[in-house]
């Protein structure tokens, strides 16, 4: 019975905690794109700032070359309006070996993302949307049921055989 309970209650304790992964939607399908912010990131008011907003930023364009976020070629930002009813994006993505940026806008939901010279027109330009999913992360609770779960089945194991395995 207790090992149903834990077999039960291990599942709940992995949603505890996580992240929030955006992702790229574009209507002509040039771009890939995604980047993640913190839980608290998504709270009413919120400022996306951190590291992992930053350096997980990351686009790809039709012909394969990506841009990558946290180094000194990017900038940008995003957050929660203070009311929680949407949210925000505004990023640039530079590439100086080949003289090209990507810039990301995005509210809503709704977005474009366009790549091009940095003296020039537009390369390639998409409209589309972005969606999102809280991604899980192990709490310290799901890490101790599961500690407990081994401890209960070693337990369980030696009454069962009558020897000590070390």
């Amino acid at each position: 019975m207790r090992i149903l309970f834990l077999v039960a209650f291990l599942p709940c304790a992995a949603f505890a905690q996580g992240t929030v992964l955006f992702t790229w939607h574009g209507d002509s399908n040039l771009f890939q794109a995604s980047f993640e912010v913190t839980a608290p990131e998504m709270q009413p008011g919120a400022v996306w700032n951190s590291l992992l907003f930053l350096s997980s930023m990351s686009v790809t364009n039709p012909l394969g070359f990506s841009y990558h976020g946290g180094d000194s070629s990017s900038l940008g930002g995003g957050g929660v309006y203070p009311d929680g009813s949407t949210w925000y994006l505004s990023f640039q993505l530079n590439d100086y070996s080949r003289g090209t940026e990507v810039r990301l806008a995005g509210q809503g939901n709704q977005g474009l993302i366009s790549e091009k010279t940095f003296s020039g027109p537009d390369l390639y330009f998409e409209p589309g949307y972005w969606s999102y999913a809280f991604v899980p992360e192990p709490s310290t609770g799901a890490f101790i049921t599961l500690g407990v779960a081994v401890l209960g089945w070693r337990r369980f194991r030696i009454r069962s055989t009558g020897a000590r395995r070390f």
